[in-house]
């Protein structure tokens, strides 16, 4: 299922986002060495509630009989998503994937754009109509989080490790930030996750994109 999942998703995200006709091979070429690459180092990676969602999916499948390896593969599957945006803007600016991945998980724990996207991900889809407006803004966020993390990359000396390079340009943009924080901080407080709100807190954090960068 985690699989399947992962494919659709994938699928969607090639067919909107990359040159068409679709080149499948060259896409493969393009983005298969940096998945790899990042998949298998998603347990450092990630932080915060990723990295706890990660370890705990890994422990219950274990648990229940899995080998450990098959385990923590399994449980980083729905993770492995963001590589397709960490390799696109690696490409685009040149910088080194890993130092793009830190940059991106740094700025997405920063933002709590992990609690933002598990709330997307829990709206209602009872209707079809419901079950297109969740993936649209789910899919704008990480369409935001792509951009956003390709501006903090540029907030800092070429030499700069990703939490310097997050913090630069927090530094620059700190009143949108802290006003974003507070719309997710009254969302969560009042308990008032609903598609009408969530869509608030995303414009808050796309309004933190300066430069031309959304793609």
């Amino acid at each position: 299922l985690e699989g399947r999942k992962l494919v659709e998703r994938a699928t969607r995200w090639l067919v909107r986002s990359r040159p068409r006709p679709l080149d499948i091979a060259a896409e493969i070429a393009a983005f298969a060495p940096g998945a790899a690459l990042l998949a298998d180092a998603l347990p450092e990676l990630l932080l915060g509630p990723d990295r706890a969602a990660l370890e705990d999916a890994a422990r219950s499948y274990a648990d229940a009989g899995v080998p450990p390896e098959l385990a923590a593969r399994v449980a980083g599957v729905s993770a492995v998503f963001s590589a397709l945006d960490i390799v696109e803007v690696a490409a685009a600016t040149g910088a080194p994937l890993v130092k793009v991945a830190g940059v991106y998980y740094a700025l997405g724990a920063r933002l709590e754009l992990q609690w933002l996207r598990d709330e997307i991900t829990a709206l209602p889809r009872d209707n079809r109509w419901q079950t297109l407006a969740r993936a649209a803004l789910r899919d704008e966020l990480y369409t935001v989080h792509s951009a956003l993390a390709r501006e903090a990359l540029q907030a800092g000396p070429p030499d700069a490790d990703p939490e310097a390079c997050v913090e630069a340009w927090q530094a620059a943009n700190e009143p949108g930030v802290e006003r974003a924080l507070q719309v997710l901080t009254d969302i969560r407080m009042g308990g008032l996750a609903n598609l009408e709100t969530l869509s608030v807190a995303l414009r808050e954090v796309r309004n933190l994109i300066h430069t031309g960068t959304l793609l």
